[in-house]
């Protein structure tokens, strides 16, 4: 119930750009791309997690409300994941750590994850070249595979929720003097609704990342 509401008030959100795109001072459109340093979190303390380099790609477009805010949606190709192990001679789940703390076993592994990702941002011009920007996103999970002890690449993709809504913020910087259209950005971006749809030995998962790039708006 909770992930019907969150996506009819993102989709909702969705329309309201629509809407105001139409009367917007002006519309513009581009594209952008850059790296991903993407991580998620476990519930359980006992997994130690680091994170994993992804990218992504996509499609902008910005609608320009007056001189200082104007709304950005995107349509973006992500990338991301982490790597996790998890020390079973640390652990205080007698029932998963009896067999093995004996010979102090390590599990180990890393999680790889694709997904379209719908972020919709109001930006805010702090000076000429520096706005800073936030908003809801809406995540579609393309892939989810997994990998322990350097072994095959499992698709686990049944456990988890086919979408996550999150939220972004982050720091942008106008690059027109080098080349008119051309901005580099930074941004943050959090689940606020767990991946898994099932329970899985680390409990609630939710996934964050850093994203740096560029973005080129066409007919600059």
């Amino acid at each position: 119930m909770y992930s019907i509401k969150n996506k009819k008030l993102f989709f909702t959100i969705c329309l309201l750009c629509l809407t105001l795109s139409l009367c917007a001072q002006e519309f513009t459109f581009g594209a952008k791309a850059g790296i991903n340093i993407s991580s998620i979190n476990f519930e359980d303390s006992n997994y130690d997690t680091k994170s994993v380099i992804g990218v992504n790609i996509g499609l902008i477009g910005n609608i320009g409300v007056n001189e200082k805010f104007s709304i950005q949606p995107e349509l973006l190709f992500l990338t991301g994941g982490n790597k996790w192990s998890y020390d079973f001679g640390n652990s205080t789940d007698i029932s998963t750590s009896a067999n093995n703390r004996a010979i102090n076993a390590v599990n180990e592994g890393k999680v790889k994850t694709s997904y379209i990702s719908i972020p919709v941002l109001i930006q805010y011009k702090i000076t000429e070249q520096f706005f800073a920007e936030a908003g809801p996103q809406y995540n579609i999970l393309l892939s989810i595979k997994q990998s322990i002890n350097n072994g095959e690449n499992e698709d686990i993709k049944e456990y988890y929720k086919s979408g996550t809504f999150g939220i972004g913020i982050g720091l942008g910087y106008d690059l027109a003097s080098l080349l008119p259209g051309l901005k580099a950005g930074l941004r943050y971006t959090a689940d606020l609704t767990k991946m898994n749809d099932d329970d899985v030995s680390a409990q609630s998962l939710k996934a964050n990342m850093f994203q740096i790039g560029a973005s080129y708006i066409f007919g600059k």
